[in-house]
């Protein structure tokens, strides 16, 4: 394959990689993603497979990506990513002639577009494809090696996947990330693009101002029906021993699953913390740090952040987090490119 054909499967490849690494890493919100397209075309009974079917999609994005950057089965490469980027070309296109109040999540949270700029980026992709694949001949034979390293970059990619299902993503892109100063929804200075944590008691009275005091730990449900009775149990006993350890503690959920429990809408929820009954410690109006329901802090790690500077625990997570995923996008890209 002739060079400038060669960088441009590269960097189309890295960019696929890049895109379907972010939508796994966010399995929650491209759910949610994935059930607006539903929405939209008028097809929300297939609701149910939006877990499955964007999980499926993000690794197929994936795969295509790292076998244009290694090179292997290149007349397969050309017609199936041919069809994915005609498919992301149309839907993008009626998106943006219809406009609807969505996001094309193509880089999951990370990056928002407006319908144009989504659709003129799969124009560049499309010109990106026939740099790389017309003419259709000579596309020439990777080294076998590629083989061995494609196969790593698939079983590293879905590995990652897999896991990013029972835990936080690395990184937050959300409106509700580490670091992010919640607003009170009664204040008048509060614009559109603010985080607004806004929840009520069962008398329907707002008791927003509960989550701008000090060491508060919420424990989030947003979809309460999914929890079972051990889980609301192991919620309870978390509470109770955040509680003893000197936070203020909050049940926030979607509806109603018991007494005791604050109520605020599902996307909030989803937005505060991506997990099922996921916990999420705030001082001071500014979110610190998140847990997912599988991985509750102890004792000891309660005690410690209560008695350290909040910022200091918020960057030191934040960090440790971003830079294992940039680590793990390190190592794919050095796998599939430098082997």
């Amino acid at each position: 394959m002739k060079g400038y054909r060669r960088a441009a499967a590269v960097i189309l490849g890295m960019i696929l990689v890049l895109s379907g690494i972010l939508k796994l890493m966010d399995p929650v919100g491209t759910r949610l993603i994935v059930g607006e397209y539903f929405n939209f075309f008028h097809i929300g009974f297939m609701a149910f497979s939006a877990g499955v079917l964007s999980f499926i999609l993000a690794a197929v994005e994936s795969v295509i990506g790292l076998a244009l950057i290694t090179g292997i089965k290149r007349q397969v490469t050309a017609i199936v990513s041919a069809a994915l980027l005609f498919v992301f070309t149309v839907i993008t296109l009626v998106l943006w002639i219809a406009n609807p109040s969505m996001d094309c999540g193509c880089f999951g949270e990370a990056v928002h577009l407006t319908h144009a700029q989504s659709f003129f980026k799969n124009i560049a992709f499309c010109f990106l494809w026939a740099v790389v694949f017309i003419p259709v001949r000579n596309y020439g034979e990777p080294k076998k090696i590629k083989n061995a390293t494609f196969a790593l970059g698939i079983i590293s990619v879905l590995v990652f996947g897999v896991m990013e299902l029972f835990s936080l993503p690395l990184v937050d892109f959300t409106p509700m990330s580490p670091g992010s100063e919640l607003f009170n929804v009664q204040l008048e200075t509060v614009s559109a693009d603010d985080p607004v944590l806004s929840f009520y008691d069962e008398n329907s009275e707002y008791r927003d101002s509960l989550a701008l005091g000090e060491n508060v730990m919420v424990v989030s449900v947003y979809d309460p029906g999914a929890v079972k009775n051990e889980d609301w149990k192991k919620i309870d006993e978390y509470l109770a021993l955040a509680s003893e350890n000197g936070y203020s503690t909050l049940l926030l959920a979607s509806r109603r699953p018991e007494s005791g429990s604050m109520f605020s809408d599902p996307r909030t929820l989803m937005s505060l913390n991506r997990s099922n009954g996921g916990a999420t410690y705030i001082s001071d109006g500014q979110i610190i740090r998140k847990w997912s329901s599988n991985n509750y802090p102890d004792e000891d790690i309660l005690k410690k952040i209560i008695t350290s500077d909040s910022t200091e625990v918020m960057i030191e997570s934040s960090s440790h987090n971003k830079t294992k995923f940039q680590a793990f996008l390190l190592y794919v890209f050095a796998v599939v490119l430098l082997i």
